[in-house]
């Protein structure tokens, strides 16, 4: 086990919803609703999910891009949502990210030189703007770009060499704690496994610690130590990836599991089709959140939201089927 660098603890934010002239709050969308885990020094978690249930909000909850409603984030063992805009500024540098779409995270109207700079300078980093420039052409190597990308602008370059750039970035000010927000789902299947070799790469050179946010589980077993399941704003199951993929507990784990395409065409596993819709976030199912899409679903689901209960070491399920206190043949 190494240091712990990040906490989180029952993280929650909510959108409100507004409507009528006075633009009163007659709801809330819960976007992460109760998210919980911790993180260690130099590993990866990877967060899976389909689209739309909280994946990118737990990620910019966490750095505060986005303004959590409630909960516990602790870098370090320090408390990120008590910070003022001083200390959080501060922090920023030990934490990075890296946006889904290169075509829109950087400046078109700035060359790639001077965006880099921007990092460096904001931080102060280097003595004076020679010392940056040479540092900002090693950054360039560092991700695989030639030098002669310094005085070129963004819309050059392929989307690949974009992502390289929005990379560069990220790392040019030495942070411990990259947060990647589908970095490789805008890309070429080709560019895709490049780009996770220099993650990997970036990862043992300088010891980053990455939450790697994707909805391909075959990217995420590529990368991750860790994986997170995440469903309607709540973490179903968070394992060791070798435990989640040997022992998929949770039924909609099973069933992302299931939709995995086997290279051996000789294999076969049961195609598990999940019925219905994924809820609408500002009107949850009771009880369990994936209960209306549940072939495993017991009257119990519909009625009690499941408490997380840990399968063996590290492995956490949230599901009634696994809960002792339960009759199951009910």
């Amino acid at each position: 086990m190494g240091t712990t660098l990040l906490e989180v603890g029952d993280l929650k934010t909510y959108f409100p919803i507004k409507s009528g002239l006075l633009k009163k709050t007659n709801g809330y969308v819960k976007a992460v609703d109760g998210i919980s885990f911790s993180l260690e020094e130099g590993d990866t978690l990877g967060l899976v999910g389909e689209s739309g249930c909280g994946k990118s909000t737990t990620g910019r909850s966490i750095l505060r891009l986005i303004e959590p409603t409630s909960g516990s984030v602790k870098y370090n063992g320090v408390e990120v949502t008590s910070m003022d805009k001083k200390e959080l500024r501060k922090l920023r540098k030990d934490m990075q990210i890296v946006f889904q779409d290169p075509y829109a995270s950087l400046n078109p109207r700035i060359q790639v030189g001077a965006i880099l700079e921007e990092a460096l300078a904001t931080h102060r980093i280097g003595k004076n703007s020679k010392e940056q420039k040479k540092m900002v052409y090693d950054l360039l190597e560092k991700v695989g770009l030639n030098r002669t990308a310094y005085e070129r602008y963004p819309h050059e370059f392929s989307g690949g060499q974009r992502q390289r750039i929005g990379i560069a970035r990220a790392i040019a000010v030495n942070p411990k704690l990259i947060i990647a927000d589908e970095p490789v789902s805008a890309l070429d299947v080709s560019i895709q496994a490049q780009i996770l070799n220099l993650f990997q790469d970036l990862q043992d050179q300088m010891g980053l610690t990455y939450i790697f946010i994707a909805h391909d589980l075959s990217v995420v077993k590529h990368i991750s130590d860790k994986i997170g399941v995440m469903y309607l704003g709540r973490m179903v199951e968070f394992a060791s990836k070798d435990d989640l993929f040997n022992n998929p507990s949770h039924p909609y784990t099973q069933a992302l599991m299931s939709a995995v395409p086997v290279p051996d065409p000789t294999i076969k596993k049961e195609r598990i089709i999940l019925t219905g819709d994924v809820p609408n976030p500002s009107n949850p199912p009771t009880g369990c959140t994936f209960n209306p899409r549940c072939r495993s679903c017991m009257e119990i689901c519909t009625e009690i939201a499941p408490r997380a209960i840990e399968l063996s070491p590290g492995h956490v399920v949230s599901c009634h089927l696994y809960d002792p206190e339960y009759n199951h043949s009910t």
